[in-house]
Order: structure tokens, then sequence, then C-alpha cells
């Protein structure tokens, strides 16, 4: 822009020198004027360009700015245009949903018609099976009735021959004896567990009885050498002569052995009930079972460790079987009371 001013202000001071020759011949007052024109003359034509730059500049903002709002106002339209778009688009798709969510019910309900349709249908194909079935066994049994009929079966009944009805109760006595001898197995077997379990249980409780006297004694030997250390230190202590001045140690004596007591039997607890009635007998299986402790493999099916109540409940039914309903009550109260 600043050549093109240049060059502009040179063509015009070209054109004022060739309309306007300054006179060279003319006295140096009036050749000063006449520069000075010229100088006045070059400055308006500057101005004169500047403005029209300047008009120009104004024009090219102005299309830019006009150019500048024409694609502001193309990218609303455009960015408006897409949101309308997109706002369809869900809309679409929201009634598209929809559309498949009321299909879906629909088939769902035709589904359980269906169902329901088919289950009825079935119901009533069994109820008249159920009816013929019941028609032709009673036309049956109607036929079996007559003269005939109730002939043959008397017949096939006197068929059956004596060596026939010997085999069955043959069989039905080897039955009986077999399952008699099982049984009598299984309480043998039965009755040699108990007994292993409570000679266990015995020598369990035998050996804690040892230990605790063992413990109990050892104890009380430890208490008499110290009491009698205290006695030996009181005595040395008061035993000083002048020759003497240190006490000289008394001889340690040897603590008492301690008598143990002997373990006291339990006795069977007294009951009121009159002897070898189902009470009396429950009290003496309780003092026989006497106090179970569950070891590391008493446990219940669910592999849960059972309690000493739950192991004397399976004792005391156990010992209180084969009698009737009324005895084995009697016989389980007192068998499961506490000493």
């Amino acid at each position: 822009m600043k050549k093109i001013l240049i060059a502009f202000c040179l063509f015009s001071l070209s054109l004022a020198f060739a309309k306007d020759p300054v006179d060279t011949t003319a006295p140096p007052k009036e050749a000063k004027q006449a520069t000075e024109s010229v100088v006045k003359k070059e400055t308006a034509e500057e101005k004169k360009a500047r403005i029209a730059e300047e008009k120009k500049a104004v024009a090219a903002k102005k299309e830019q700015d006009a150019l500048k709002a024409k694609e502001a106002k193309e990218a609303a339209a455009k960015e408006k245009s897409e949101k309308i778009t997109k706002a369809k688009e869900e809309k679409e798709k929201i009634a598209k949903d929809k559309a498949d969510k009321l299909a879906k019910s629909k088939e769902e309900k035709e589904s359980l018609a269906k169902e329901k349709v088919d289950k009825a249908t079935k119901a009533k194909e069994d109820k008249e099976s159920l009816a013929k079935e019941k028609t032709e066994k009673a036309s049956k049994a109607k036929e079996e009735s007559t003269p005939a009929a109730k002939e043959k079966v008397t017949k096939a009944k006197e068929d059956v021959t004596p060596a026939a009805k010997e085999k069955v109760t043959k069989a039905k006595e080897d039955n009986t004896a077999e399952v008699k001898e099982k049984a009598s197995k299984a309480k043998d077997d039965k009755e040699a567990a108990l007994k292993d379990k409570s000679d266990k249980v015995s020598k369990e409780k035998a050996e804690a009885a040892e230990k605790a006297a063992a413990s109990k004694k050892t104890a009380d030997s430890s208490a008499l050498e110290k009491k009698q250390e205290a006695k030996d230190v009181a005595k040395q202590a008061e035993v000083k002569t002048p020759a003497n001045p240190v006490p000289l140690p008394s001889p340690k004596k040897e603590p008492e052995p301690v008598k143990e007591k002997a373990p006291v039997a339990k006795q069977a607890p007294k009951s009121s009930a009159p002897a070898g009635s189902p009470a009396a007998e429950g009290a003496a299986a309780r003092a026989k079972i006497g106090d179970l402790k569950p070891g590391p493999n008493d446990v219940d099916k669910n592999g849960k460790q059972l309690t000493p109540q739950q192991m004397k409940m399976g004792e005391c039914s156990s010992m209180g079987k084969g009698r009737n309903q009324a005895d084995f009550r009697a016989f389980m109260s007192e068998c499961l009371k506490n000493d």
C-alpha cells in the first residue's frame, strides 16, 4: 500500500509539472511561491489518495464483515439444521423403541394366551382320557361280575396248588428269619459300639483324674518346698554367735508325700420311682452313661460338633428302644435329667 501511495504521489507531481511548469527565469520570490503551491497541490493529492484508500479499506472491511456474517449465518443455519435432524432422529428412535416394545408385549400376550389355550386343551384331553379309562374299567368290572367271569376267577384261585402255597409260606419264613438275624446283628454291633464308647469315655475320665491328681501333687510339693525354705532362712537369721557370725545352713528336709484321695465312685441317683419301672431304668441308664465329652469324631450328618446333651440323648434313645410309647417317654424323661 505504501509503494502504491508513493507511486501515485510521483505520478501526481509529474502531471503538475507538465501542466504548470515552473518559470526558472522568474525572480526568487516568485519561484518560492510556485514551489509552495506545488507542495500544497501535492499534499491535497496525497490527502485525496489517502481518503480513497481509506474508503477502499472501509469497503473491503465491510465486504469482509459481510462475508463473515454470511459464513456465521450459514454456520448457524447448518447447526440448526443438524440439531433439527438429530432431534428428528432421536424422535424416530424413541418411536421405533416404543413400537418394538409394543410388538414384544403383544407377542408375549399372544404367547401367554396360546400357552393358556394349550394347557386348557391338554387338561381337557387328560380329563377325557381319565373318563374313558374309568368307563373301560367299569365295563370290565361289569363283565367280570357275570357268572362266567366269576367261575373263571374261582377256577384260577383253585388252580393254585398246595406246593405253590407251601413255597410262598417258606419264602416268607426265610425272609422273616433273615430280617430277624440282620436286626439282631445290627443290635449287637450297636451295643458293642456303645460299650467301646463308654469304655473310652471312662478311660478318658480316669486319665483326666490322674493328670489332675499329679498336677495337684506337684503343686503341693512345690508349695511345701517353698515353705520349708522360708523356715530355714528365718532359722539361719536367728542362729548367730560371736564365734560363728555367719549362720550355718540347716539341712534341707524332704517334703512329705501328699496323700492322694481315692476317687469316690459315682453313686446312682436316687429316684422315687419303683424298682423295675421305666423311670427307674432311665435313672440307672443315666448313672451308667455319666458325663459325656464330645470328641473330634462326634459330629452330626452336617459335620457339626455334637453337644454333650445331644450325645446323651442318642445314648438314652438307644438304650430305651423296644418299649411302648408311654414307657419310652418315662424312660427318656428320667434318663435325660441332669445329675
